[in-house]
């Protein structure tokens, strides 16, 4: 007993396959096999099932060292399978799997070297042995059969003659066999070899006529092997019969991959009937091997449900050695498959064989055989039945003639009744049949070999002859099957719809009469043909002396060349003949051809014939000539029919419209009548809101409101108009409802675009009308205009409105969509999704741009872009007064993209100015009274250039846009202020005068190297159809000025509206670009950054966690949208303790590199008590006090460094025992540390991670989170991070793996051995009792789920955050715009001499550096800014200096104090509240703090005078004592760079510390971090640039004395550093403040060189009004 050998092999993809992007879900590892679920997530105890067989092979990628080829295949299952066969064992191999999984590759192979399968391969090798070992006392003779089973019909493959369905019997000894099977004898291998090519030749041509398909069918091909041994002792002849089977069985099929329906699906079940049943089959024996012996029951296996499982029935579990091959796919979609396979395979492993030896098995057969024959024969004797042989060797019955009545008569007296009489006569039948059954098997076993020679040999003939009847031809050599053009022969050639088809099957025309009918004539049809409407006697073919002529019978459906033929037609070589109406031929005569031919060559004749031979004659020619022949003219017929078409969708469309609009007005009422409700009910619960409970109890009209009997005070009067005014300002709160109810369409576009491969995102952004951002032209018409002012007395206030910010990374692009352009696209990318679903990538209509209209996610986008803009005011020419300007291009974000210079003058005499390089210009524009369109005329001038750009057609008045908040605006500025001596506009200026200015593009400076093409374009804000252009100039990365010298005059006849707005208003510039680089990745990057390092040197990223689901705390908490009042940075120390001998916690090895993902590997000893310590370190604040630890929960214990917050489910989270916390006091160090412990037991967790020695290169990693009480906070602040361990023996010795960090000997070192991390607190104001309550419920669509949405790896719609982002935007922008009013105000008034400075500047470069230097000498610390270049002033415009009063000077005390920043912080309250506001929840903490460090020229130092002996460190400004508020605690992981950019040592004093220390200093921007030595891996102190002041003045060193040192002093502490070198100083502030160490470097440069600075300033200054003097 032996049981089913099972082997598995899995192949590589294939086209389909990689098409579709599949995944490998099948893993082999010696001879397990894994499949991977794809739809379970990984690391679960689903994901994963495996199977043991006795083989796996791996044959997917062909690299691999492991592959399995054919012949490794063979060696371990066809050598053992045929040693079997020589053993005198019956054998069986068949493969079972998929369609297309590799059954037939594995078992036939390939016609290739080293790509036969096991069935050429054992053929070979058992001839190859028979050669070998066979003598004169052992002889071999082998026999082959070949079947095919479709459709429970068995076929014989090698003889022709045995067409109809086999019958299959059952043999009490021999089995289950088929009736009538062909053996045929074979004497080497080349004759199996082209049997088995005949046979598959035979499968194909039957499946031609039948209408089958081969490929679904089951070859069964057997080996009959032979073994006569002569005992020389005995004299007698021993035999051993083996019987090989090898089976190719058909692929499974499913009924929904195939989509069949109807007809092919009953066809296909009958198909996969034989596999269904073979898996019943299986299955039964497995549970029959499983079960014990002693079972009494014999369970049934259902053999004879199937023809196939009925010839297998002695393979499987019978009398054989059987093996299995399982051939699976790799690929996740045929995930269902596949495991199918895997446990069918998995089950054929418990069935067990009974193989015997066949020994001298024909001998006792024969004798059996004879004696069942003779009993046969005597009991038909008996019922007077006279059997005989006739000729063919069947078996006649017939009856006696002698006393024929008397029998009959006597079978009537025995027979009374019909049912003895049909119960006799059916068992006579089954005698005769048995009889037969017996007689033919006894003739099998006594043919000699040299008779089944004979026989194979007439076989073999009467398959050449069928052949030729089947069109199917034989050359010469006997041995080639094919089809072959005759060269003499008249003959008929089948052309087929499919191409593949056609031409294979060919019928000869033999001299005489050729006839072609069906099977069922009376008289044998020539050629037969099957359909429903052949006849039986279709046709006759005449072929006399090569002339063919076509006899067609009466009612047979007959075209030749599409004409129906009647009379009988002589056929001409290449005549199409179309019989009945779905057979079409081609006719061809050789020798008509041939002569043809000749003719063409000698005279090109063009008749019907020759086109013919000319034209591709195929099946589809020969169809629509019979359609043309008939009259039917396809596209008049196609034509008519769409026009039809068309009509029915124009009737039912306006059919649609009509109802779809009735809908919408009847909706639209309804909707109108509902709002109205609701703001009825609305204003009536907001009234009721006002009333108290007990008002309602009065007898009064609840319904009057008591707003209108009130009698207001002027006063209250005026508080209710100034709080209205402030509620119109804020406007967002209304945008949430917009922001939070489109996230799901915006999250929709996003998961389409991902899916898609689009390179496009879109997120949400807030636009705002203002000066500098207009908003675009498509979004502009969607916002009502502005009104100048209300009855109320309230400034204009510009629309803000939600947009969508459409990022196009394939282009470089980014537009901006309304809402509604979002959910129109959203259809067509909804559209796009489905076509593209349907249809394949190689289907002919597959091109979803054309069904769509056009691609949704793109938008056309300009040649050119918007750089910036630019503002001037022109306030100058009303004195007049030329000024230079050097003016910021800033962008819609108010970033700053670079510097123009402009110079704007009168014109007041006729100047003669001749221009060389530069492009003059010459216009003419009338302000009317009534603002209306102006006229616009160009002078006639020889160097006039006229450039019109359209912008957009941007009609949003910008010039009605005003400080929303003050209503100041250039009126109140400029104006007033600078007209104190004259009322009235001077005498140029006088109403009904012409007056002409000149504006002067100068350069531009500071533009950007991704912007090529450069040119200027500026207008009047209410003109912009008529706008000035500059040429272009070419940008290049050098960074020199762009010179335009553009030189414009403007004509202007002077009117009201014209000086008011000289007064009032600027001059737009705008600057364009081509816009020639893709820089939206260069956004994140930092500017001192100048190459960042390659990507492989940068550690593995681990994603940062969310915090662990607490069981006490359970569900997290939103976080809350409030506004952050404080930012803290914190250092955490995480430490894990392992108790010693001694009893006491030590904290284990820590590894530490920045290459692993967590910076740190715990290295922990298994079964051990642990305990997990945490110290917390930051600064001393009022606001930050630890009162205690809630909870530590330790969870997500996996293998890889991606986390899920499922992994919360599951019961590997544990709650820790906590140890009471403590406040720790560490001498000299006054910073305020928290420590705390919990035991951790890792055995609760229940994983096997943790609860096992880590294996060879695994890592464990862990998330914990503590919860921890803060005071006046309403929710526990959530520390979160994730560590990395690895658990060795219990007495193992643990170090460092890597030999950097073991003989550095840090690792002995108690306090180095933790893991730390940077973490910023934030604290936000907690909403007051009721105030949720009172807030308004907002339809929050952002958390719903949209189908892709775990393709967006973490992508979420922009919420609240967006608001507060966008109104510090605002804020920018209205600084950008009142600095612009403001340096303009103070450029003018320098320029009329109305300063009255006691230091007044100068120009010059030098003078400038002489002010800096005398202002260092002084105590305080002076800001210079910096002042465009101006005219020499004239002295007799210069204004006396004037004497200012009490209040103005405290408030330019003020200023000043503010300017130096040593305004103290202790005088209000409220001004200590406005400096913590950050202007968002994401940006950086402190905005007057960012906005001095990133702006200032130079960063002064606090207030030292009081310094005593010496000089300390820098102190921090002093807070007050804080209120008692409630605040909510929100702390972040700050992932730490792992760039570099400066590290070594450094010289520290600390403020308060007891003196000079050398200290490891390392610079992450934007943090410092500070180590105790270079050895020392844990950092011991954290500085956040972004919220600290950086110092390096001569002044400052010239104090302490000390060379190279330079201070940081953030808002708790102050450092004085000091270089170990000279040269290292600048490199050091380099890597600290970029920005100041370039301001150092650049005024030691201009000091050197003060001589030639002055000479050029001067030149400078000359040439600023004519530039092209100076180039003179």
């Amino acid at each position: 007993m032996s049981s089913v050998k099972v082997a598995v092999r899995v192949r590589p993809f294939n086209s389909r396959e990689i098409a579709r992007e599949s995944k490998c879900i099948i893993e082999m590892s010696g001879a397990t096999t894994a499949i991977t679920n794809p739809k379970v997530p990984p690391n679960t105890s689903e994901s994963v099932k495996r199977f043991n067989f006795d083989y796996s092979y791996w044959s997917h990628d062909p690299r691999d060292s492991d592959f399995s080829t054919q012949s490794m295949v063979y060696k371990d299952i066809g050598e053992e399978m045929l040693q079997h066969s020589f053993d005198g064992y019956n054998v069986c191999i068949f493969a079972y799997g998929q369609t297309g999984a590799g059954k037939s590759y594995t078992m036939m192979g390939r016609q290739e070297e080293q790509q036969e399968g096991i069935i050429p391969m054992i053929c070979q090798d058992l001839f190859d042995r028979i050669h070998e070992t066979e003598t004169d006392d052992l002889k071999y003779s082998v026999e082959v059969s070949y079947m095919e089973i479709y459709c429970e019909r068995v076929r014989d493959l090698l003889n022709p003659k045995n067409k109809g369905n086999l019958r299959v019997r059952e043999h009490p000894l021999l089995g289950p066999y088929v009736e009538d099977l062909s053996k045929l004898a074979v004497t080497d291998y080349q004759d199996i070899h082209d049997l088995i090519d005949e046979g598959n030749k035979a499968r194909t041509v039957a499946a031609t006529n039948m209408n089958e398909t081969s490929s679904r069918s089951h070859a069964v091909f057997t080996i009959f092997f032979t073994q006569r041994r002569h005992d020389i002792m005995t004299d007698l002849i021993t035999e051993k019969v083996s019987k090989i089977s090898l089976v190719d069985l058909a692929g499974s099929e499913r009924a929904d991959s195939t989509g069949a329906k109807g007809t092919r699906l009953k066809e296909g079940a009958n198909i996969n009937k034989s596999l269904t049943t073979l898996g019943k089959v299986i299955s039964a024996l497995a549970e029959v091997a499983s079960k014990k012996k002693n079972a009494k029951k014999a369970d049934f296996i259902p053999y004879r449900d199937s023809a196939l499982t009925w010839l297998l029935r002695e393979n499987l579990g019978g009398n054989s050695k059987t093996a299995m091959i399982a051939a699976i796919s790799p690929a996740d979609i045929n995930y269902d498959e596949t495991l199918s396979t895997l446990r069918y395979a998995d089950r054929a492993k418990q069935i067990v064989c009974k193989a015997v030896v066949n020994e001298d098995a024909n001998a006792k057969l024969i004798r059996e055989l004879k004696e069942e024959i003779q009993k046969l024969r005597d009991l038909l004797k008996a019922e007077g039945i006279e059997v005989q042989e006739g000729p063919d060797g069947k078996v006649v019955c017939e009856k006696r003639d002698a006393n024929k009545d008397e029998l009959n008569k006597s079978s009537v007296i025995k027979s009374p009744t019909k049912g003895n009489r049909n119960r006799n006569g059916s068992t006579t039948e089954m005698a005769v049949d048995q009889l037969q059954a017996s007689e033919k098997l006894i003739a099998e076993l006594n043919e000699t070999w040299e008779e089944k020679l004979k026989r194979t040999e007439e076989i073999r003939l009467q398959r050449e002859a069928v052949f030729a009847e089947m069109g199917v031809a034989v050359k010469e050599d006997g041995i080639t099957v094919g089809v072959f053009s005759p060269k003499k022969t008249p003959h008929l050639v089948n052309l087929n719809e499919d191409p593949n088809l056609s031409e294979c099957l060919l019928y000869y025309i033999k001299d005489g009469l050729t006839r072609l009918g069906t099977h069922e004539a009376n008289v044998p049809q020539d050629i037969q043909l099957s359909g429903s409407h052949i006849l039986k006697e279709h046709c006759t073919f005449e072929n006399r002396n090569s002339t063919v002529t076509l006899l067609p019978h009466k009612d047979a459906i007959i075209f030749i060349n599409g004409r129906k033929l009647v009379e009988p037609e002589v056929l001409k070589t290449g005549s199409r003949v179309i019989l009945g109406k779905n057979h079409v031929f081609r006719f061809t005569n050789p020798e008509q051809a041939r002569e043809l031919r000749e003719k063409i060559t000698e005279n090109e004749a063009e008749n019907e014939v020759e086109k013919a031979d000319t034209q591709q004659v195929d099946w589809n020619f020969a169809q629509c000539e019979l359609l043309e022949k008939q009259g039917i003219d396809l596209k008049a017929e196609m034509k008519k029919r769409l026009d039809n078409l068309e009509e029915q969708y124009k009737r039912e469309k306006q059919q649609a419209d009509q109802q779809f609009e009735e809908q919408r007005k009847s909706y639209e009422a309804r909707i109108d009548a509902l709002q109205k409700q609701v703001e009825e009910q609305s204003m009536t619960m907001s009234m009721y809101s006002s009333y108290s409970p007990e008002d309602f109890h009065q007898e009064e009209d609840v319904y009057t409101n008591p707003l209108y009997e009130s009698c207001w005070t002027a006063r209250e009067a005026g508080l209710a108009a100034w709080a209205f005014r402030k509620w119109r300002y804020h406007q967002f709160t209304s945008l949430r409802d917009d922001l939070w109810g489109n996230a799901i369409f915006l999250k929709e576009a996003n998961a389409i675009s991902v899916e898609l491969k689009k390179k496009v995102q879109f997120q949400f952004t807030l636009l705002t009308d203002t000066l500098y951002s207009p908003l675009p032209p498509e979004l502009a018409s969607s916002v009502l205009p502005l009104q100048p002012e209300d009855e109320y007395g309230a400034p204009p206030v510009s629309k803000t409105l939600v947009a969508v910010e459409v990022t196009d990374t394939k282009n470089g692009a980014t537009h901006y969509w309304s809402l509604e352009k979002l959910r129109q696209r959203l259809e067509l990318m909804r559209e796009m999704y489905h076509n593209e679903a349907e249809l394949s990538p190689t289907s002919p209509d597959y091109n979803v741009e054309s069904l769509t209209g056009g691609d949704p996610f793109y938008d056309r986008f300009p040649w050119f872009r918007m750089v910036g803009r630019s503002f001037i005011y022109l306030s100058n020419l009303l004195y007049p007064v030329p000024l230079v300007h050097k003016v910021a291009i800033v962008n819609e974000r108010g970033d700053v993209r670079g510097y123009l210079r402009i110079a704007v003058q009168p014109v007041l005499d006729e100047e003669s100015i001749d221009f060389n390089n530069g492009v003059k210009q010459s216009a003419r524009l009338v302000f009317n009274e009534d603002d209306a369109k102006p006229k616009y005329r160009a002078l006639n001038e020889k160097d006039d250039v006229q450039r019109y750009i359209d912008n957009g057609g941007l009609d949003t008045k910008l010039e009605e846009l005003e400080d929303a908040d003050s209503g100041r605006g250039i009126d109140s500025n400029s104006a007033s202020e600078c007209q104190e001596n004259s009322e009235e506009p001077g005498e140029h200026l006088q109403v009904g005068k012409e007056f002409t200015f000149r504006v002067t593009v100068l350069q531009a400076t500071g533009i950007g190297a991704e912007y090529a093409d450069i040119f200027c374009q500026f207008n009047f804000l209410h003109r912009h159809e008529e706008a000035f252009s500059t040429e272009p100039v070419k940008n290049s990365a050098s960074g020199a000025p762009l010179g335009f010298y553009h030189v414009q005059n403007i004509t202007v006849p002077v009117t009201k509206s014209f000086i008011e707005y000289l007064k009032t208003q600027p001059i737009m510039f705008k600057i364009f670009g081509h816009y020639q680089t893709h820089p939206l990745h260069k956004d994140a990057k930092q500017e001192f950054v100048s190459r960042p390092p390659p990507r492989r040197m940068l550690p593995p990223s681990i994603p940062i966690s969310q915090p662990v689901r607490s069981p006490k705390f359970g569900p997290l908490p939103c976080p809350p949208s409030s506004t952050v009042l404080a930012k803290h940075d914190v250092l955490v120390w995480f430490e894990i303790c392992e108790l010693a001998p001694n009893g006491e916690y030590v904290p284990s090895v820590v590894e530490h590199s920045d290459d692993l993902p967590c910076r740190g590997l715990f290295l922990l000893h298994q079964g051990i008590q642990r305990r997990i310590r945490i110290t917390i370190v930051h600064e001393p604040t009022p606001e930050v006090k630890w009162k205690d630890i809630n909870e530590l929960v330790v969870g997500r214990i996996r293998n890889t460094p991606e986390s899920s917050d499922e992994q919360d489910e599951d019961a590997c989270v544990l709650s820790l025992g906590l140890f009471p916390g403590e406040i720790l006091e560490v001498p000299g160090d006054d910073r305020s540390f928290y420590r705390f412990e919990a035991a951790w037991d890792s055995s609760l967790h229940n994983s096997l991670l943790l609860n096992r020695v880590s294996q060879g290169g695994e890592t464990i990693y862990i998330t914990l989170s503590a919860y921890l009480e803060l005071e006046n906070c309403a929710r526990p602040a959530i520390i979160t991070k994730d560590l990395s361990m690895v658990i060795y023996g219990r007495d193992a010795r643990t170090g460092p793996r890597s030999l950097k960090h073991l003989f550095s000997g840090q690792y002995r070192n108690p306090e180095a051995n933790r893991l730390s991390g940077v973490y910023e607190l934030s604290l936000r104001r907690a909403s007051e009792a009721g105030v949720q309550r009172r807030q308004r419920r907002v339809l929050d669509t952002s958390s719903t789920y949209v189908r892709g949405e775990e393709n967006l790896h973490g992508w979420r719609p922009r919420g609240d955050s967006l608001i507060f982002d966008h109104q510090w935007e605002l804020e920018k922008l209205t600084r950008l715009e009142e600095v612009g009013r403001m340096r303009h105000l103070l450029l003018l008034r320098e320029r009329l001499g109305m300063d009255t400075n006691p230091n007044p500047t100068t120009k010059t470069e030098k003078d400038v550096c002489n002010l800096a230097a005398r202002a260092a000498t002084s105590p305080v610390h002076m800001v210079i800014p910096q002042s465009p270049q101006t005219p020499v002033k004239d002295p007799q415009q210069m204004l006396p200096d004037r004497e200012y009063n009490q209040r103005e000077q405290e408030l330019m005390l003020k200023c000043l104090k503010l300017v130096q920043g040593r305004y103290s912080k202790v005088e209000s309250n409220d001004t200590q509240t406005q400096s913590d506001v950050s202007p968002s929840d994401e940006g950086c903490a402190d905005m007057t703090v960012s906005c001095i460090s990133s702006n200032s020229m130079e960063l002064c130092s606090p207030d030292r005078a009081d310094a005593p002996n010496g000089w300390e460190a820098p102190a921090p400004a002093t807070q007050p004592a804080l209120p008692l508020r409630l605040y909510v605690p929100e702390l972040e992981e700050i992932r730490v760079s792992p760039v570099v950019a400066r590290k070594g040592l450094l010289n520290v004093l600390e403020h308060g510390g007891s003196g000079w220390k050398k200290r490891w200093v390392i610079v992450r921007r934007p943090y410092v971090f500070i180590y105790r030595s270079e050895k020392d891996p844990v950092e011991r102190a954290v500085l956040n640039l972004a919220t600290a002041h950086v110092e390096c003045s001569e002044d400052q060193a010239a104090m302490v004395k000390i060379p190279n040192t330079f201070s940081v002093v953030t808002k708790h502490r102050g450092y004085l550093l000091q270089t170990l070198g000279d040269k290292e100083v600048h490199d050091w502030l380099y890597a600290i403040n970029p920005l100041l160490a370039g301001q150092i470097k650049s005024r030691l440069a201009r000091r050197t060189l003060e001589p030639a600075s002055q000479t050029a300033s001067q030149i400078q200054a000359s040439s600023a009004v004519n530039p092209n003097n100076a180039n003179k």
